[in-house]
C-alpha cells in the first residue's frame, strides 16, 4: 500500500548522504500525495464528481517526470557508485533494474491512457485504473528502496574500511602490522 511512512523510513537510512536520493524521495512524496488526492476523491463515494482533467494530467506529468529521473539520472548514479566501490556490478542490482524496467512499462500504459486527450469514457475507468496503478507503484518503490539500501550498505562498508585502514598502524614497508608487531610498536608495549 502506498504510504508516506516508507519514505520516512528510507529517509532515515539515507538522509543527506546523496542529495540526488533526497531529491528523488521528495519527488516520490509529491507523486504519492497527488495519487492519494485522486484516489481520495474516488473513495469518498463521490462517483459523479471525478477529479478534474487537469488534476489527472498533472499527476501523469509528475509520474513521467519521476520515471524519467529514475531511469536517466538516479539508477545510473546508483549503479556507478556500486561499480566504483566494488569494481563490478552487483548481482542484486542486475536483478532489480530489469524488474524496474518491466514495472515502467506497466506505468506507461496508465500514462498512455490518461496523460492527454482525456474524455468522459476514459474517466469512467479512472478509479479502477488507479486501483491497479497503486500496487504497481508500490512495487516500484520497494525495488528502488532495495537499491538505496544496497547503496547505504556500500557506503557503510567504505566508511568501515576507511576507519580500519586509518586505525591500524603500518610498518615501514606499508604492510599492516600483526597483533604482536602492534604491541612492539606501541610506546607502552613490552618491546625490548
Amino acid at each position: 500500500m502506498l504510504t508516506l511512512t516508507r519514505i520516512n523510513k528510507i529517509r532515515l537510512l539515507v538522509a543527506g548522504k546523496h542529495p540526488w536520493i533526497d531529491k528523488m524521495l521528495d519527488h516520490r512524496e509529491s507523486l504519492i500525495k497527488k495519487y492519494m488526492t485522486l484516489i481520495d476523491l474516488r473513495v469518498r463515494g463521490v462517483e459523479d464528481c471525478p477529479p478534474s482533467y487537469t488534476k489527472v494530467e498533472d499527476f501523469c506529468g509528475e509520474l513521467m517526470d519521476y520515471l524519467s529521473s529514475g531511469h536517466f539520472d538516479i539508477y545510473p548514479r546508483i549503479v556507478t557508485v556500486m561499480e566504483n566501490a566494488t569494481g563490478r556490478r552487483l548481482a542484486i542490482a542486475q536483478r532489480i533494474i530489469p524488474r524496474i524496467r518491466h514495472n515502467t512499462d506497466l506505468i506507461l500504459s496508465f500514462d498512455d491512457k490518461y496523460g492527454e486527450e482525456l474524455n468522459e469514457a476514459k474517466m469512467k475507468d479512472l478509479r479502477e485504473d488507479l486501483n491497479r496503478l497503486g500496487p504497481i507503484l508500490d512495487t516500484r518503490f520497494t525495488l528502488e528502496d532495495r537499491l538505496m539500501a544496497i547503496l547505504q550498505c556500500i557506503d557503510d562498508l567504505i566508511k568501515d574500511s576507511a576507519r580500519q585502514t586509518v586505525s591500524r598502524p603500518k610498518d615501514l614497508g606499508g604492510k599492516p602490522l600483526g597483533k604482536d608487531d602492534q604491541a612492539k610498536a606501541e610506546p607502552d608495549g613490552n618491546a625490548g
